[in-house]
């Protein structure tokens, strides 16, 4: 067990309508009566909407029109004592802890708002409740209600399902399970949106991997695949070898097939350009006077007429020696043919090959189809990459997920805690002799649908439900422990016979470290008062808490006469 919380003192009031309620609690047994509808409910309510929990606004709108303020004083045990005090005036709430400077919440009428959240955190941390929910996808603290639902039953719908004492929490995903898991001690670990996100990521993973594997395992067409893909590879790598061959002579033989061919051009082109100027030098321009196309006299210098039978003889030489090695290169024109001869039987080897390789088959496999199948080919090995992939991810998804407690192990936990809390359930029920279930999911607490009870065995069964819940819960290391609050206890029409087993039951489990507060219609004309059940089976040791003078209604608060001025200017120095 850990942190456990004690009601010291809860008062009321409103300056407006000069009206308050005031009361002190025992450390044991506290009993609120009143006559039906004077306000005990409201009286519970009120210390829950003190902390902060806006479930009860609309249940307690009549009297917060009043505008009233709320204050309650608690000490919180942990191990050592600390005091506390909680005011509330509407949107404000402000927490002084022991001597220390308040701290103030201004804006914490919505559940959403952000002074709201921080207040939820600020209590959480106080009372050592680290319950985190889901919400909207993302795990975040617990609300108020949360952290008080294990130890109130409202008189409402407390009685009728489990659980169900604030509204809303039904619309939390996994509420259920991740709120016993908690209060059982079985995960405390508020990181669970990772443990899921890891879950599924494996799961995807998984399927993924799994699909790809029966494609490559299972899809013929990739075996098949696989098998002509070697046999062919065999034969054409048979053709690679030669033919790379025969491609590099057939390039040689090409290469100097052009080159020859390349020479004998250059030579006649010289030719040509030197015929041509052997045909001018061959007018002998010296003997003319006269240009021949514009008639201008011309004068030939001795130097003009050297150069003019130098550039003759020179041309003469040139033509002489390119007659020479043009008739050299045509003289190896047998060469050149068998070049061309060569380089024909090259080509005709490469066909050859090249079509013998077209018209190869391996079971009706030819050089086309087989290089489509090279394509499923490496479509397997891309699925055999993929799959490695895949499974590496896995792995370590797998190795993130080892720190947290697998699904098996947070079954065996949950069955072994359903079957603690059977034990107690099913002893606490006989001796409220209540008919036993015949079906045992009824006593395992995972399992407990609603129960198959009406009226006073409804409400016998649910309080030893409520019990042994709590007597189970409290076994865990951390749990904090909040007074344990019953709103009326004799909801419905109940015989003296019945009042008289809930009380001897209640008396029979009190816990000596944890307060009970429980309400029960009570009258002035009634044959048995809270006194008398006080007296009974508590030997006037518990607390009396009487709402309106148990004769009126609606009479939670009464008149101020003025004798608490000092308490009332402490709890606004604490408020401001």
């Amino acid at each position: 067990m850990g942190i456990s919380v004690e009601y010291n003192k809860f008062f009321a009031y409103s300056s407006n309508e000069k009206k308050y309620f005031d009361t002190t609690f025992s450390k044991g047994v506290n009993i609120v009566h009143g006559k039906n509808t004077s306000g005990k409910s409201t009286f519970i309510q009120a210390l829950h909407y003190t902390f902060g929990i806006n479930d009860e606004k609309r249940k307690l709108a009549d009297l917060l029109g009043e505008s009233v303020i709320f204050r309650l004083d608690l000490t919180i045990h942990n191990p050592l004592p600390t005091s506390v005090s909680i005011v509330r005036d509407d949107e404000i709430i402000s927490i002084k802890i022991g001597e220390q400077q308040p701290v103030k919440f201004i804006g914490i009428g919505g559940n959403s708002s952000r002074e709201h959240v921080k207040l939820k955190v600020f209590l959480s941390e106080l009372f050592g409740f680290t319950l985190h929910l889901e919400y909207d996808g993302e795990y975040k603290p617990a609300s108020l209600e949360a952290m008080f639902l294990p130890y109130y039953i409202a008189q409402d719908v407390g009685w009728v399902y489990r659980h169900k004492s604030f509204r809303g929490l039904d619309f939390v995903k996994n509420f259920k399970n991740d709120f016993f898991d908690y209060l059982l001690g079985i995960t405390n670990n508020y990181d669970r949106l990772e443990k899921t996100r890891l879950d599924n990521e494996k799961k995807e993973l998984e399927v993924e991997a799994s699909l790809l594997s029966k494609l490559e395992q299972n899809n013929k067409k990739y075996k098949l695949a696989k098998m002509k893909d070697e046999v062919f590879t065999a034969k054409a790598n048979l053709y690679i070898e030669p033919y790379r061959e025969n491609k590099s002579e057939l390039i040689v033989l090409e290469k100097e097939y052009l080159t020859i061919c390349n020479k004998i051009t250059l030579l006649e082109e010289s030719r040509k350009v030197l015929l041509r100027v052997k045909r001018c030098l061959d007018k002998n321009i010296l003997s003319d006077t006269k240009c021949p196309t514009c008639a201008h006299k011309l004068s030939h210098s001795v130097d003009d007429t050297y150069n003019y039978f130098q550039d003759k003889n020179d041309t003469d030489n040139q033509l002489t020696e390119l007659k020479k090695n043009i008739k050299g290169l045509k003289d190896s024109q047998g060469k050149l043919n068998s070049i061309i001869n060569d380089i024909d039987i090259k080509k005709k080897v490469v066909e050859e090959d090249y079509y013998e390789l077209l018209e190869y088959k391996v079971d009706n496999i030819t050089l086309e189809s087989w290089l489509k199948n090279k394509v499923n080919v490496g479509l397997s090995g891309e699925l055999i990459s993929t799959l490695g992939e895949i499974t590496l991810k896995i792995h370590s998804v797998e190795k993130k997920l080892s720190r947290f407690k697998t699904d098996e192990a947070v079954k065996v936990e949950r069955r072994k805690a359903s079957y603690l809390f059977k034990s107690k359930f099913e002893k606490y029920t006989s001796e409220l002799q209540i008919k036993p279930f015949e079906d045992d999911r009824f006593y395992l607490l995972y399992d407990i649908p609603a129960f198959p009870r009406q009226g006073v065995e409804l409400l016998k069964t649910l309080l030893a439900y409520n019990f042994s819940f709590v007597e189970t819960i409290k076994m865990t290391e951390y749990i904090h422990v909040f007074p344990f609050v019953l709103d009326a206890i004799f909801e419905g029409d109940f015989e003296d016979e019945s009042k008289e087993e809930i009380l001897g039951f209640i008396k029979n489990h009190l816990s000596p470290d944890q307060q009970l507060i429980f309400s029960i219609a009570d009258s002035k004309s009634n044959a048995k008062s809270a006194v008398s059940y006080n007296e009974i089976y508590f030997e006037s040791n518990a607390k009396l808490i009487c709402i309106g003078e148990n004769s009126k209604k609606r009479s939670f608060l009464t008149e101020y006469k003025g004798t608490d001025e000092e308490y009332i200017y402490e709890t606004m120095n604490i408020l401001n």
